[in-house]
């Protein structure tokens, strides 16, 4: 079951200790064309592994994932994240639409992206 999850680069984050147990959450390295886990860990100040937990995203799951790390990456800046990932900042606006973080955005924000959505969007979301 974890075939997909040994091997791989991993993200951890140390979220509480206590005494030797140590709590670790982590995501595999998102990788669109495997599977991708997020998860938990305990582990004893001596390595030993004494509980893990872990959850297979799904493709939209994986995209979503992706979209908000490379937006933290930058600060949370709209501006800087579409530059940092090399397209315009609309087609970054409607990618999050897409992955339903339209929400989260402005509506003044939304309808100026939508005005300038290219004619044809066949294998828009694959770069994601």
């Amino acid at each position: 079951m974890a075939s997909h999850l040994l091997g791989r680069e991993l993200s951890a984050k140390r979220v509480y200790t206590a005494g030797s147990f140590t709590l670790q959450r982590f995501i595999t390295d998102l990788c669109p064309s495997e599977e991708n886990h997020i998860g938990e860990a305990i582990v004893r100040d001596n390595g030993e592994l004494e509980y893990l937990k872990t959850y297979r995203l799904s493709a939209a799951q994986t995209r979503r994932v992706y979209l908000l790390s490379q937006l933290a990456s930058q600060n949370w800046n709209l501006e800087s994240t579409a530059s940092y990932l090399g397209i315009a900042y609309d087609e970054l606006i409607r990618r999050f639409e897409g992955a339903g973080f339209g929400y989260l955005l402005k509506e003044q924000v939304r309808s100026k992206a939508r005005v300038k959505e290219p004619k044809s969007t066949e294998g828009f979301y694959d770069e994601v």
